[in-house]
């Protein structure tokens, strides 16, 4: 068997008997699928038969494929001349053509044929909406590639680079609408004429033609009708559906061919693995679930492929990401369990991640609020701290190779609820990646955040800057949604502007080579909530769970108000306290220093829940936390939420009876003089009608001292003087002299 051709960096890939895999040919092109060995991954390498009429053209067409993608187009990742060959790359769609699926049926559900349509308008629009680049065969451009038991997507593969009079005929040619009544027309019949849609049969090969007959009639100047026309059929579509695509109507992978059987990937694990099931998950149809036999884990088992389809590199990525992902720094990162090479086949395994990937989490919320995106990203750019320190060989991160792990089950119904929830309610979870290049990611499925980046080289350390993160933020605030997800972004049109433009503004570094760094992404992101004042404190103190007992196994950094393995009670916070400092901006640490007890933007987000009560069907854990014991001092406990008045009131209620208890002990009561008053006076006095003179005021020693007075009955009848204790000399006088 010949060895490999090499175009540039670029591997072209064989079958098994030695000739190169075209997907594409015909008297414009050749096509063929090929590996990109720097960025390890499949792509689609056009080679256009013809010398170049308008260089100018063709380079400003693909330049501007390059800087508009989208997640239902392919990435348009390099363009040029090769010794007079005009060529373009762009990256795998893994699904076989739409023309040929559509051919190889006899009928489909109708239900099946709602769903192609309106996916492969969805994708019209997107290609229209960059300009005229749709191809005068949509149906042999557009792939179907399954994404669920019950789903799939209709992805553009390759598109109009070169003028040759299609726009000059699709602007004088408005057959659209006329086209779109037909298909309408069709479909509406075959369900019957009602929004239930019977399951019976439609035929493939009618809805193949009214299908194609509307995409060739498709361009910019119809996208509201596309649209329109798009939303009319969704309303055929039944709310909810049951069982799975019939295995005969599955579209095929495109790579699926070229890799060894799952049989031969069980028998060069046998000895390592117990596999449990070759039930594939079609988000993910090359691995086979399975169980370490020592250790017992769950894993995840798929092939290495050989030399003929891929590079050496990728086995060298993977032998790298074993020894790095058992390292205990490197928490963040899955683990993969081992490489092993038997029966003539490399196999791979990794742990599963049991937690919630990102894909999913958006596929249920479809998009996530301002603050709720900080979150997340503050706590993935300490995930990626670890992965640039690891120096792994991997060239991108899907939102499937995102997970947030809770200590649960992916299967477990408290699941669910969190899928519903907003992340500033969940207890806790902890951020992993996938740090090394799997097949599904290789093949190109999935939703890549980078497909929104021009791909042109930077000076940049690293591939995960400012600006990817920008642009996985516009995904996850639904400014640009995933494929099969409708979303629109929360908050007023004024956030909604900032947001955007900021966002806008750090993918633009990337085109002049100076993309910014996290950390200045993460800060000037940060400023944005503060200035729209998105963050409200919470009324009640959130109490998260005890992180031991829910995740008994941490992985990366734990988003929470405490770290990983502790209980914490977060204090309510004062909007009119001051701005948090910036080291806990840029840092991406979500856990309070316990040096400084600083408390970081992240966990001021994570505490404050927008002053709305807990729903009544609050998950277990929530009731679980409450009783959690504090970890902290008691010093740095926060107060009751008790109002101001009560304090001030009990405060003074108290001084006052303590001061009273003192005095009384004292003897200085007013009480204690009042009684002693009234025991030293008598009973009965006697009073004459006629009160003699007083006497003289006498002047008194220096020497007496000033005590109280004590009252002495005198001598003669009704009259009373009162005398200074201890003055004895005065008293004798007194009783020698009578009264004047």
């Amino acid at each position: 068997m010949p060895d490999p051709s090499q175009f540039r960096h670029y591997q072209i890939v064989q079958d098994a008997d030695g000739n190169n895999v075209e997907l594409v040919r015909n008297a414009e092109q050749v096509a063929v699928l090929s590996f990109d060995t720097q960025r390890l991954e499949y792509v689609h390498c056009h080679v256009l038969l013809e010398p170049l009429a308008n260089r100018g053209a063709f380079e400003d067409t693909c330049r501007k494929l390059q800087r508009g993608g989208h997640p239902a187009m392919a990435r348009m990742i390099e363009y040029g001349e090769d010794e007079g060959n005009p060529f373009y790359i762009t990256s795998n769609i893994d699904g076989e053509s739409l023309r040929t699926y559509l051919t190889r049926l006899t009928d489909m559900p109708c239900w099946l044929a709602v769903m192609l349509a309106c996916r492969s308008l969805e994708t019209a629009v997107a290609v229209a909406e960059r300009g005229d680049f749709l191809t005068d065969q949509p149906l042999e451009n557009f792939r179907v590639v399954q994404t669920g038991p019950q789903t799939v997507q209709v992805l553009a593969a390759d598109f109009r680079v070169l003028d040759n009079g299609t726009a000059k005929k699709r602007a004088l040619k408005s057959g659209f609408e006329k086209q779109a009544k037909f298909l309408k027309a069709f479909l509406l019949e075959q369900a019957g004429g009602n929004v239930t849609l019977p399951d019976h049969p439609v035929p493939a090969p009618e809805f193949m033609e009214l299908l194609g007959a509307c995409l060739t009639n498709a361009g910019p100047g119809v996208t509201v009708a596309m649209r329109d026309l798009k939303n009319q059929l969704l309303k055929l579509s039944p709310e909810h559906l049951s069982g799975e695509i019939p295995t005969a109507q599955k579209p095929r992978a495109l790579l699926a061919p070229l890799l060894a059987s799952y049989q031969d990937v069980a028998r060069g694990v046998v000895n390592l693995v117990r596999i449990q099931s070759q039930r594939l998950d079609m988000a993910n149809p090359y691995s086979m679930r399975g169980t370490l036999t020592k250790a017992g884990r769950a894993v995840l088992i798929e092939q290495v492929p050989p030399s003929r389809v891929c590079c050496p590199q990728v086995l060298s990525a993977d032998q790298a990401a074993l020894k790095v992902t058992k390292k205990r720094e490197n928490t963040a990162l899955i683990t993969v369990a081992l490489v092993n090479e038997a029966e003539g086949t490399t196999c791979l395994v990794e742990e599963v991640a049991e937690g919630i990937s990102l894909a999913d989490l958006l596929k249920e919320r479809r998009s996530m609020e301002v603050q709720e995106a900080y979150l997340l990203l503050a706590g993935l750019d300490t995930a990626l701290t670890q992965l640039d320190a690891a120096n792994l060989t991997i060239g991108k991160l899907r939102l499937e190779d995102i997970f947030l792990l809770t200590g649960l089950p992916r299967e477990d119904a408290r699941c669910a609820k969190l899928l519903v929830s907003k992340l500033n309610e969940w207890p806790a979870f902890n951020l992993v990646v996938r740090a090394h290049p799997s097949l599904a990611s290789m093949a190109g499925r999935g939703t890549d955040p980078a497909v929104l980046l021009p791909q042109l080289p930077t000076k940049s350390d690293t591939l995960w800057h400012g600006a990817w993160l920008a642009a996985l933020t516009k995904l996850l605030v639904g400014l640009e949604s995933p494929v099969g997800v409708q979303a629109e972004p929360s908050g007023t049109a004024r956030e909604r502007d900032t947001v955007a433009k900021l966002l806008d503004e750090e993918i633009a570094k990337v085109f002049d080579g100076k993309p910014s760094t996290r950390g200045d992404f993460l800060a000037r992101y940060a400023r944005v909530i503060q200035h729209h004042d998105l963050v409200k404190p919470s009324t009640e103190p959130l109490v998260t769970a005890d992180v031991d007992r829910i995740q008994p196994k941490p992985r990366g950094k734990t988003v929470s108000a405490s770290k990983s393995g502790t209980r914490s009670v977060s204090a309510p916070l004062n909007r009119d306290a001051a701005p948090p400092v910036a080291g806990a901006l840029t840092s991406g640490s979500i856990v309070a220093s316990p040096e400084t007890n600083s408390i970081g933007f992240a966990e001021l987000l994570f505490r404050s829940g927008g002053g709305e009560p807990a729903p009544p069907d609050s998950p277990d854990w929530a009731k679980a936390a409450a009783g959690a014991p504090p970890t902290l001092p008691e010093h740095l406990l926060p107060a009751d939420d008790v109002p101001q008045w009560l304090k001030t009131a009990v405060f003074i209620g108290g001084s006052m009876i303590l001061g009273a208890f003192c005095a009384h002990l004292s003897g200085k009561a007013l009480w204690l003089k009042k009684q002693a008053e009234i025991k030293n006076v008598p009973a009965a006095i006697a009073v004459p009608k006629q009160a003699p003179t007083p006497p003289k005021a006498l002047p008194v020693p220096d020497d007496v001292p000033l005590t109280p007075p004590v009252e002495t009955p005198s001598k003669g009848p009704g009259m009373s003087l009162s005398l200074p204790a201890g003055a004895s000399g005065l008293r004798d006088q007194l009783s020698r002299e009578p009264a004047k």
